[in-house]
């Protein structure tokens, strides 16, 4: 798999070390999550802070955006943003809304888009399923496979141990396709993934 590889680890350690140099131990990489899709890589961080405000979002998240470059897309952990004051319990509303706003974002795949689209039909294949079908998510957490499906609820669709071991699930596409639009803008502008979460400036 694309997203085991040397090659792509070696790319994600670079990034992590240089993030964690930069911002003086504050940005701890903490998992990687692929968006076939969208041709995508998403790197997740922490923030090494008991306390946080959008402001410091802001600083830190653009600190990422020029270390990952066009390689990459990054952000926090939803455990960040909430203690930035983002409100979870509006957020399949929020998400929605996000859908519609960002409809017209251009979104431009990464160099590592061909490889965990290969990912994404080879597990689509494995589990028995159309290999055309929309993968929002594949997570990977030493060799057992989450692949996410593009639909209009969430659910889970299947699990298998082998060939794989791989669980199948479908999520709400328009709140997926939201955030990650969202994210686009966000690193287009230079500011936190905060500020369309919380309030939508």
């Amino acid at each position: 798999m694309y997203i085991d590889s040397k090659q792509l680890t070696q790319s994600i350690e670079t990034v992590a070390k240089k993030a964690n140099i930069m911002s003086d131990h504050v940005l701890v990489y903490e998992e990687m999550v692929a968006i076939p899709c969208f041709g995508q890589i998403i790197l997740r961080f922490s923030l090494n802070m008991e306390t946080c405000t959008p402001d410091d979002l802001d600083r830190y998240e653009s600190l990422l955006y020029g270390i990952a470059g066009d390689e990459f897309m990054t952000d926090l952990m939803g455990s960040v943003y909430r203690k930035a004051g983002a409100d979870y319990a509006a957020l399949d509303r929020r998400l929605l809304e996000l859908n519609d706003r960002f409809e017209s974002e251009t979104l431009i795949p990464s160099a590592h888009a061909d490889g965990i689209k290969a990912d994404a039909s080879a597990l689509l294949s494995a589990a028995g399923l159309d290999t055309a079908l929309p993968v929002w998510e594949i997570q990977a957490d030493r060799g057992e496979y989450t692949l996410l499906l593009l639909g209009n609820e969430s659910r889970k669709l299947a699990t298998l141990e082998t060939p794989v071991k791989l669980t199948v699930a479908e999520a709400d596409g328009r709140m997926c396709t939201g955030l990650f639009k969202a994210a686009v803008y966000c690193k287009r502008h230079g500011i936190s993934l905060i500020r369309v979460l919380a309030d939508g400036r």
